[in-house]
């Protein structure tokens, strides 16, 4: 089976456009067998490479969760992935406490804009199972949603986890991200307690804060 996925003209539809996140779109293409995900630790200087297949041998977690975007909507989906502490066990980064340590995600990028990136505290996103993804709904994730990998942490904006992912890096610093430095968002990115259109429900709820798990 060819895993390979090319772009196609997106249809037109109610839910929100993900191409938002991408400004001048996704890449156009992404061979898997070519694609390797690099995880540095940067104090030690040691790098690890994985493979899609390496990711999905990782035993595999399928949750319907709920996501929010910095531009007032949310929707819940049913998402395939692991877990960001199981790709950390993989490769033996087993700790009891990650407070100072940081991950800051580099995205493939492309030829028009370059690469986007964005970093989040490594601590809170172990707590609140942080996943990388590479289904939704049941299927492999399309070029716009960010294939071949994903990273979503569910109490924070969609912003801060990047599409199309080429690089994690563990590090002491707590960086601005691309969506920091261009739009002024903030660097917590931590979701704010307002009214947001539910994408899924079609109509409008109060979200208190952090992940949505009672709608």
């Amino acid at each position: 089976m060819n895993d390979l996925i090319i772009m196609k003209t997106p249809r037109i539809e109610k839910k929100p456009s993900s191409l938002r996140y991408y400004q001048d779109g996704p890449p156009v293409r992404v061979e898997p067998k070519e694609w390797k995900l690099c995880l540095s630790l940067i104090r030690c200087e040691k790098s690890f490479y994985l493979t899609l297949d390496d990711i999905k041998s990782i035993p595999k977690r399928v949750e319907n969760r709920r996501m929010v975007c910095v531009c007032n909507w949310s929707i819940r989906r049913t998402w395939g992935g692991i877990y960001l502490k199981d790709l950390f066990n993989y490769i033996g980064l087993i700790r009891d406490d990650y407070a100072g340590l940081f991950l800051k995600q580099i995205s493939i990028g492309t030829p028009e804009k370059g690469k986007y990136d964005s970093t989040i505290r490594i601590d809170d996103a172990i707590s609140r199972n942080t996943m990388l993804i590479y289904e939704v709904d049941g299927e492999p994730l399309p070029l716009e949603q960010g294939y071949p990998l994903r990273l979503i942490d569910f109490g924070l904006y969609g912003y801060k986890g990047v599409k199309g992912l080429g690089e994690l890096q563990i590090s002491t610093e707590f960086e601005l991200g691309y969506w920091e430095q261009c739009a002024g968002y903030a660097l917590e990115g931590k979701v704010k307690p307002k009214k947001y259109f539910i994408v899924d429900l079609k109509t409008h709820h109060f979200i208190e804060a952090a992940e949505v798990v009672d709608f």
